[in-house]
């Protein structure tokens, strides 16, 4: 019968003579025998192994064992701690050197938002290029973008879309000394294409030179009004008529610009991402900004208004990753108890990761081109107005 193992072994004794069958046959069966007692060995072997590896497991294990049990040696002693030092005061030197009678936004005056954070990479210029498309759509009317970042990332954006390449920058007139030769408000560059109606002071590299030599010039002359130039301007006519709102992005530390941006904006958005170094930077910024809007002396911008924090580019909607859901709840924490308001996480708004959004960061705008994208800002938009 085909198969029939007798058969195979006939087979194979069939090629070898007379003389050597007999000792094919003995090492055949050498190793079918070897075979059967390896079978029969392998469950003890492998229990073998396994006490020798418990074994080893033991003797390492003993002393701590020991010593949990009985008491063993004292613990080492820890070296002598460091004397208390004190942390040096980190009063801003725009605090030490406010003016007696800041320049206050218009009371009844357009929206003026600065979009800060003192981290990078949370998504500062993305929503602020969305928001003020939204903001345009929303109330038919112009609406006006300031890049006070240095990088040009929402002028690069901005720009982009509307089919500009080559870098420009005006920012940096919204922050130098008046001059009567220049009007201001000539130099906001309209865009084109999906971005009619959309304004902007662009910048470049070169802006973070400017800001360092007015601030050197302003600590030379020992006071004047860098601090509160934009803010003039935009209290005039020629904003307030022309324009919805006004979006301001701004470089994660507080610079001439970003000062300027904040003592001229009525509201403040605070983007950050759900872990846990992104919310103790958003944490501090804002402890930041309590300190400098409330001081007794020289409130820096009492009229600021904190809209509150945005959760962005977060997996899904926030409620999948357990890390991004223990951090929100960290911040919606600090918001009740620190601002004494249970809405100061924008909890329903959230920007989620998703290439409708971030394939065109840096190049474009998602509001314009993907509805998915649209739905997400205008959803932020909406909630962003309930607080305005």
């Amino acid at each position: 019968m085909p198969g029939d193992p007798s058969n195979l072994l006939t087979g194979i004794l069939a090629q070898f003579g007379e003389q050597s069958r007999p000792f094919v046959e003995i090492a055949i069966l050498v190793v079918l025998a070897g075979a059967a007692v390896a079978t029969a060995l392998n469950p003890i072997l492998e229990f073998i192994d396994r006490m020798r590896r418990f074994g080893r497991w033991l003797w390492r294990s003993i002393p701590s064992i020991v010593r949990k049990l009985f008491g063993g040696r004292p613990p080492t002693p820890l070296p002598p701690a460091e004397p208390n030092r004190v942390i040096p005061n980190e009063t801003t030197i725009w605090e030490l050197y406010a003016p007696q009678q800041p320049i206050f936004p218009n009371s009844n005056g357009i929206p003026i938002i600065t979009v800060a954070n003192n981290k990078g990479g949370v998504a500062k210029t993305t929503i602020a290029a969305n928001l003020a498309v939204y903001f345009r759509d929303r109330f038919q009317k112009p609406v006006l973008l300031i890049d006070f970042d240095y990088q040009g990332s929402l002028s690069q954006t901005i720009r982009g879309e509307a089919g500009y390449t080559e870098p420009d920058i005006t920012a940096d007139i919204l922050i130098s000394a008046p001059s009567a030769a220049i009007n201001p408000a000539l130099y906001a560059r309209e865009m084109r294409r999906e971005l009619e109606n959309v304004f902007i002071y662009p910048t470049t590299y070169p802006f973070a030179t400017i800001e360092n030599n007015l601030m050197a010039d302003w600590l030379r002359s020992e006071g004047g009004d860098l601090m509160y130039r934009l803010c003039a301007l935009l209290r005039q006519p020629a904003y307030q008529e022309k324009y919805c709102a006004v979006l301001i992005d701004c470089p994660p530390r507080l610079t001439t610009g970003s000062i300027n941006a904040l003592c001229a904006s009525t509201h403040l958005l605070v983007p950050t991402t759900l872990d846990d170094m992104s919310a103790q930077a958003a944490e501090y910024f804002l402890s930041q900004i309590s300190r400098m809007s409330q001081a007794e002396t020289r409130p820096v911008f009492p009229k600021l208004k904190v809209i509150g924090i945005v959760p962005s580019i977060v997996y899904r909607d926030g409620d999948t990753l357990l890390g991004e859901i223990r951090t929100r709840e960290r911040l919606v924490r600090y918001g009740s108890s620190f601002w004494r308001r249970d809405d100061f996480v924008l909890t329903g708004a959230s920007i989620p990761r998703t290439a409708d959004i971030s394939n065109y960061a840096g190049a474009g705008v998602a509001y314009v081109r993907k509805p998915r994208a649209r739905q997400i800002f205008e959803k932020l938009g909406k909630e962003v107005e309930k607080r305005l």
